[in-house]
């Protein structure tokens, strides 16, 4: 019995076979979409690492200032 195989090796599957298949111009436009997609993921990925890094100093605006006298 062959081992199971996972989600990604069936969709490469797949998308092999569409790639088989497909004309010149249907190639352009999905690597123009897979760029464009991964391009996506990464904005998201600073936006979110943004909003941690603004989330971790937000205690900071709620508390008072330490008090420093002067010499």
């Amino acid at each position: 019995m062959s081992p199971a195989r996972t989600g990604r090796q069936i969709i490469l599957d797949w998308l092999y076979e569409e790639i088989r298949q497909a004309k010149t111009a249907d190639l352009q436009r999905m690597a123009g979409f897979l760029a464009w997609a991964r391009e996506i993921r990464k904005g998201c990925a600073k936006t979110r690492s943004t909003s941690r890094k603004a989330q971790l100093g937000a205690w900071r605006k709620k508390v008072d200032q330490d008090v420093r006298w002067g010499g």
